[in-house]
């Protein structure tokens, strides 16, 4: 996985969609024609009743305690699930990265904007479109994608790639370059005959 909040966000998605499977589960046993196949262990519902019937209520609300819990619990847990909305619109990346001159920085924007125009310029390329990131740990994820020409090799344009993205490496010398390339290039479509 490229970040570890795409996991988080995987396992969250996937704690809720169980949970609503096994309410679900839990809903289509309660119905008559499925109870009669169920195990002995299962937790049987009158027809006239209901799912959670206020004698079963009443037992975990006696402790004086249970209200002050349950709102203790739902603020806490609202808390956490609005930090974790927020912090869903931060994409990792900073306005300006400090570098080790005297008042230096640097925005990832024009870092980007010169890769893609340095890339742009390199024999066998039609057309690059670059997006650099800031990542934890003093790294830029750099994620290139370059459409070829036809009579272009890729490894020759890796090659020149390669040694664009070492100069860079150089130029943002706290940080280290992490780069992703995508080749793609024109398919030649055989003509069509009518």
């Amino acid at each position: 996985m490229e970040r570890p909040r795409s996991a988080v966000n995987r396992i969250a998605l996937a704690a809720v969609g169980v949970s609503t499977l096994l309410a679900g589960v839990l809903l289509v046993a309660t119905d008559g024609s499925v109870a009669a196949h169920l195990p002995t262990w299962w937790p049987a519902v009158r027809p006239d009743g209901a799912l959670l019937d206020r004698a079963a209520l009443s037992g975990p609300r006696a402790p004086t305690w249970w209200s002050v819990g349950v709102m203790t619990g739902s603020a806490a847990a609202s808390c956490l699930l609005a930090l974790w909305c927020v912090s869903q619109f931060r994409d990792g990346t900073r306005a300006r990265l400090p570098l080790p001159v005297p008042d230096g920085a640097l925005r990832t924007r024009a870092l980007a904007d010169v890769l893609n125009s340095r890339t742009a310029a390199v024999s066998g390329i039609a057309r690059s479109h670059t997006r650099v990131r800031s990542a934890r740990r003093g790294q830029l994820h750099v994620r290139l994608r370059v459409r070829l020409r036809p009579d272009a090799t890729p490894a020759t344009v890796l090659t020149a790639v390669d040694a664009l993205m070492a100069e860079a490496e150089a130029a943002v010398t706290p940080y280290r370059l992490v780069t992703r390339v995508h080749f793609s290039a024109h398919a030649h479509r055989s003509p069509h005959v009518r």
